[in-house]
């Protein structure tokens, strides 16, 4: 089983140009990606983030956290996604809890992040909001890391926090192998075919986010990002942007089908 990785380098070398992700106005191709996801690596890895380590970060979907999470996966950092809307209280127990090395934010998660007393003294990676130790522009400026994955199959890919029921959340780690398995039982059921072309509105910090983002490497396909639900907006996006398909939960099928805008 391949560590995450080189199961993206694969997608590089079998269709460098195409259409991997698309954010707005912001469409990056296989190549282009990996560009810039060597970029991000380059500057964890100068941040010192090393093996094992936790980054975390509280953003949006988008391609700056997409990006991230792939660098995680080639430098062997455990990619740590919290939910955006999280208070300072939530934040702090979690960057303790994971003991993090660093914390990626933006602004719609910025005052939390300047509230939380355990991201003080972290190198703060900071996206449209003022507060960072860097900016996420800086952290891609220097030269990229050289692309060879530091990362194993049995190697830690991801955790994700749960609250369950009771208590405090509880984060989940999850294997490249892990990761990459269920990506490609995800394939499969779904049926997805080669080049699918995907709506990316579930969260990154959420099992279903992650799946479509691990799903569309594997086809070589193509992720359409959605930042918050909308949907007016996603119908429109799958009418320009020809997308295939929809991965949602029950109550957001509903209010696309009850959107005005569906007949």
């Amino acid at each position: 089983m391949f560590d995450l990785g080189h199961s993206f380098i694969l997608s590089v070398e079998r269709n460098p140009q195409a259409t991997a992700f698309v954010d707005g106005e912001t469409r990056l191709s296989y190549g282009q990606w990996f560009e810039r996801i060597r970029r991000a690596a380059g500057g964890l890895d100068r941040l010192g983030l090393k093996h094992g380590d936790h980054l975390v970060a509280v953003m949006q979907n988008r391609w700056e956290m997409a990006t991230l999470h792939w660098a995680c996966q080639f430098l062997g950092v455990i990619m740590t996604p919290l939910n955006w809307r999280m208070k300072a209280g939530e934040l702090d127990y979690c960057i303790e809890n994971a003991d993090a090395k660093a914390v990626a934010f933006q602004d719609v998660s910025a005052q939390a992040v300047a509230d939380a007393p355990q991201a003080r003294g972290l190198p703060l990676i900071a996206l449209a909001a003022a507060g960072g130790t860097m900016s996420f522009d800086d952290l891609l400026a220097a030269d990229g890391f050289d692309g060879e994955p530091r990362a194993t199959a049995e190697a830690t890919s991801v955790m994700l926090y749960t609250s369950g029921t009771t208590g405090r959340p509880k984060g989940v780690p999850r294997s490249h192998a892990v990761e990459r398995a269920a990506a490609l039982a995800h394939v499969a059921h779904h049926q997805c075919p080669p080049g699918e072309i995907t709506l990316g509105v579930m969260p990154f910090y959420h099992t279903m986010g992650v799946r479509s983002l691990l799903a569309m490497q594997l086809v070589d396909g193509c992720l359409v990002c959605q930042r918050r639900f909308e949907p007016a907006a996603v119908l429109t996006l799958i009418e320009r942007e020809k997308i295939s398909s929809v991965f949602l939960v029950p109550t957001l099928f509903h209010d696309l089908l009850a959107a005005p805008q569906f007949k």
